[in-house]
């Protein structure tokens, strides 16, 4: 899905020169991609809105033209020019000999490779509009990385992406390539082409969530219809994002449509959401992140063995703490539970930090109790109201034990990156001077500090 703009534009008449360039590159392709979205009868464009780098806060995008009322449709998609892989031209291979992998990614990245690399493919005009390549913090150097990253949480995503892709690459895509080279280009057998399919599907696929199952037959599902698919979708992914969108896309049985989710004024940007994301899953997956505060859904991640080591650490019997410490950890190890996230009005997985918090000061005969009935079967939750947690105004109501252990936990964390908030702030004043991976990754960071500290000023 179409990402804000890569580079900030700088005042030397050099890239002024590449600017304009590129605007008219964008602009062309536009005008080429819509023309053949356009010949399809059964899709529909409104003439009340426009697509190129004109108006857009990207190098590309939607602008309105023209007034549009809530509710209208700005487009139509036929699932006939859906990209996936029953629809490549490729589609009775995977039939013959399907692809299977751990991402479930494979069959449509090879088809994408195919449809990519072939002169007569009927997707050439939409591979065209689609940028050369996409800003994932996974094409940035290890140094980039760790410099602008460290503590997002990001860097670690992206180190498990690389091994997967490598991994997938070498081991399923790869040999399934070469034993079909008689069909598939042996030019797709290219990790470097992979990996930037790889980037388009991350950055501009859609999934279409499973259908309703309405069968009588209980217990019989089709498998097919449980699993969630993905398209990649031409016209859909020129709409960039923002969390305060203004459009929203509705699959249908027979098409795919665009709606106006408000009024949208004359010279507008419209916008698609990638639904509820926080900016360090924007900029892992999509590129780009927004300035806080405009993302009323960024969140911000507390590791629960700093939270139970806090804890041991307050706590008048250490070693019975450490003893109940070790069993969560025991947990985390199991991938029973996970870290505690905080988003932007309070904490968000306000079940799990209420039960560790709780089960941190049990005496030992409540926590006999506990941990017999979790032999039986582990839950999350004490079936108690955990509300005080969810706003940062009620959490004035805690026990001083636990504001102690959340505001500490809270601090701790934001040691973990390589600047502080007046660092931050500073560069703020100057952001236009840094490129987009700076901006973006100072954005990231200062709306996760902010949350911290919106925390930990709850706790005091």
């Amino acid at each position: 899905m179409a990402t804000p703009a890569k580079r900030p534009r700088e005042e030397n008449n050099d890239q002024n020169n590449v600017n304009a360039d590129l605007k008219t590159l964008c602009t062309n392709r536009a005008n080429a991609f819509l023309k053949w979205f356009s010949s399809n009868d059964d899709n529909f464009f409104s003439g009340k809105v426009t697509i190129g780098p004109d108006g857009s806060c990207a190098q590309n995008g939607m602008v309105a033209i023209a007034d549009v009322q809530e509710g209208e449709s700005l487009f139509r998609i036929s699932r006939k020019i859906l990209l996936h892989p029953k629809s490549s031209s490729i589609s009775a291979l995977f039939e013959k000999d399907p692809v299977n992998s751990e991402s479930g990614w494979s069959e449509l990245l090879i088809c994408m490779m195919h449809e990519y690399n072939a002169k007569d493919s009927p997707w050439k005009p939409y591979f065209d509009v689609l940028p050369e390549t996409v800003d994932l913090p996974m094409f940035w150097t290890e140094e980039e990385r760790e410099k602008l990253l460290t503590g997002t949480g990001v860097v670690e995503a992206v180190n498990r992406d690389n091994k997967k892709i490598l991994t997938e690459f070498q081991s399923v895509v790869s040999p399934y390539l070469k034993k079909h080279k008689d069909t598939i280009s042996e030019s797709c057998d290219d990790l470097e082409l992979y990996k930037r399919m790889v980037s388009y599907v991350m950055a501009y696929s859609f999934t279409e969530p499973p259908k309703d199952d309405d069968s009588d037959d209980f217990g019989e599902e089709d498998e097919e219809e449980e699993k969630s698919t993905i398209y990649m979708v031409p016209m859909a992914d020129m709409l960039n994002h923002i969390a305060n969108n203004n459009a929203h896309l509705s699959f249908k049985p027979d098409c795919l449509e665009m709606i106006a989710t408000k009024d949208i004024k004359k010279g507008e940007e419209v916008f698609n959401t990638y639904e509820e994301l926080a900016n360090w899953h924007l900029l892992h997956m999509y590129g780009f992140s927004e300035a806080y505060p405009a993302n009323h859904y960024d969140t911000v991640d507390i590791p629960l063995d700093l939270i139970l080591d806090i804890a041991e650490e307050e706590a008048e019997n250490k070693e019975f703490a450490r003893k109940k410490s070790l069993f969560f950890k025991q947990k985390v190890m199991e991938d029973l539970i996970g870290d505690i996230v905080v988003g932007t009005k309070g904490i968000l997985t306000d079940d799990r930090l209420f039960m560790v918090l709780k089960v941190m000061e049990m005496s030992p005969s409540q926590f006999a109790i506990y941990e017999e009935e979790c032999e039986e079967g582990w839950e999350e939750d004490l079936d108690e109201d955990t509300s005080v947690l969810t706003e940062f105004e009620k959490m004035k109501d805690l026990s001083q034990t636990w504001k102690t252990i959340i505001y500490r936990s809270a601090t701790e964390s934001l040691k973990r990156y390589k600047t502080n908030v007046q660092e931050d702030e500073e560069k703020l004043k100057q952001i236009d001077s840094l490129n987009s991976c700076q901006q973006y990754s100072l954005h990231l960071c200062y709306g996760q500090k902010m949350l911290l500290n919106k925390l930990i000023n709850a706790c005091k």
